[in-house]
């Protein structure tokens, strides 16, 4: 007897030390399975090979597709594949898709030169620039890998063109789109066509799957392939920030946070604090709205070196020490009894020399537990401290919505793959004073992709309704009143010691 069929979307988010492999129900937006592959490696942090991404990708995809198997009776069906991933991050590929050399990732500053070369040339600077300023140093520097490329495209781009044949520019904000005279300008610059394919919105539908990667990642052929978008942006769909108020916490291995506000509250804040977050607008099927954040280089990255450091003894015992480690950080008092996180830098992340190099106020009183809830706690505290004076100069939050395993919202591998205990989460209430909220898909860049595929196969009718479903919630975490003088004061001294130790707290990560 054949099973009845089960409509999915695959997405792949790209990260820049793993890549996760997420599949949704295509009706309802409901996670049936996720699986991660890591993709970081080699000598230099500012090269990665883009070969590596893509048996990631298939490894994930493997597992993600029998794990489905296993945890639904119904046969899975494929209807559409979105992608997102780090940037600006340049690929140079041939034309299957495989890597013509090493993918300049977003950390990379040694095209520092060309983007002010290029921001004189358009007018304009920073993540506008997309990955353009990278392809005029590789063209320039790198003349064997350049010759070998047959295009010089984004992350989200070069995936979606080894999927499907087609290669493209995906981005939503009309100010990144290039003139025909500006295009003339950039070619007489140094840069060429190979670096400006044609420009789609995020979720068209671009092509399908082609028979050669479909064998690759076990899949049938012919399956619709979305235009991708930066895993920061994918993360403002898949938290369904559609409406003004509404804001995500990304706690990946870097960190970010996104708030979406009304065009007027945009413009008076980023009058009043210049360079503190960049603003960008919303998906067009959101409204005329704006997007205010900002980036982190290591919130994620500091919990990730404590576990990995205070597991390193006893590798055997890993998996059920991390869930020993997580309940204890729970049970300790806000504050982590005044041990405290060193402001994590926007401008990079190298890992600290000891304990002290990432930890003030630490006593011989303080156990492994207190060192995870300080990370925890610093992750929380940044993004606070980063918003702050946005909220003090008029910006409204009604909700902050959670992502990734370093808030809480997802299990991971720190955590030993259970969920976080319900204290760990409650932190960042009380330390944004406006409820939190997690997801049906804690994953919100993994949603977000997934909200494109469900646009390109025509599951949805558009990115608006898309991004609705994906971000369905499942739990809301009001904050604790009672805390809310002890998590001020906190507040206060890690303002204090970021000023001390000269971070600026500006969310704009030096990409």
């Amino acid at each position: 007897m054949r099973r009845p069929v089960r409509a999915a979307l695959l997405a792949f988010d790209l990260g820049s030390t793993s890549v996760k492999a997420l599949l949704l129900d295509a009706e309802t937006g409901a996670p049936i399975a996720i699986a991660r592959r890591a993709t970081s490696g080699g000598a230099d942090p500012r090269e990665q090979d883009a070969d590596t991404w893509w048996r990631a990708i298939c490894a994930a995809t493997h597992e993600v597709m029998a794990l489905a198997a296993v945890q639904s009776s119904d046969a899975i069906e494929v209807r559409g594949i979105g992608v997102d991933g780090h940037g600006p991050s340049l690929t140079p590929i041939r034309a299957d898709g495989s890597a013509a050399g090493p993918a300049l990732m977003w950390r990379d500053r040694r095209s520092a030169d060309d983007e002010a070369a290029l921001e004189k040339i358009l007018g304009r600077g920073g993540w506008l620039l997309g990955e353009l300023p990278k392809a005029r140093w590789l063209i320039r520097e790198r003349p064997e890998a350049a010759a070998a490329s047959t295009w010089l495209l984004s992350s989200w781009d070069a995936l979606t063109l080894r999927l499907s044949g087609e290669a493209v520019s995906a981005f939503w904000d009309p100010a990144r789109s290039v003139s025909p005279a500006q295009r003339s300008a950039l070619l007489a610059a140094g840069l060429d066509e190979r670096a400006l394919p044609p420009e789609v919105f995020p979720g068209t539908r671009i092509g399908t799957l082609l028979a050669g990667p479909a064998a690759e990642l076990g899949l049938p052929a012919g399956i619709p392939i979305a235009a991708g978008m930066n895993d920061g942006l994918a993360a403002v769909v898949g938290a369904g920030l559609t409406d003004p108020g509404l804001g995500v916490d990304v706690g990946g291995t870097a960190g970010g946070v996104a708030v979406a506000a009304t065009p007027t509250e945009a413009q008076r804040i980023t009058a009043a604090l210049p360079g503190r977050l960049w603003a960008g607008p919303a998906p067009a099927p959101f409204g005329d709205g704006v997007i205010l954040g900002g980036a982190f280089a290591g919130t994620g990255r500091l919990l990730e070196w404590v576990v990995t450091e205070l597991l390193a003894s006893d590798p055997a015992a890993a998996p059920e020490r991390r869930a020993e480690l997580f309940r204890a950080a729970a049970a300790l008092p806000l504050g982590a009894e005044g041990l405290m996180a060193k402001p994590i830098s926007h401008l990079g992340w190298s890992s600290p020399r000891s304990v002290d190099d990432a930890f003030v106020g630490r006593t011989d009183q303080h156990s492994a537990a207190h060192l995870v809830r300080a990370a925890i706690e610093g992750g929380a505290l940044a993004v606070a401290h980063l918003l702050a004076p946005a909220i003090e100069a008029g910006l409204q939050i009604s909700e902050m919505r959670l992502s990734g395993p370093a808030t809480g919202a997802a299990p991971g591998p720190l955590s030993g793959g259970e969920p976080v205990p319900a204290p760990l989460i409650q932190l960042r209430a009380d330390f944004f004073s406006v409820p939190v909220v997690i997801g049906q898909n804690p994953e919100a860049s993994a949603a977000g992709a997934a909200a494109l595929a469900g646009v390109a196969a025509g599951s949805f009718a558009n990115l608006r309704e898309a991004s609705q479903v994906v971000a369905a919630p499942a739990q809301r975490v009001e904050p604790d009143q009672r805390a809310h003088d002890r998590a001020r004061e906190l507040l206060q001294n890690y303002g204090a010691l970021s000023s001390a130790t000269g971070e600026s707290g500006a969310g704009r990560r030096e990409d």
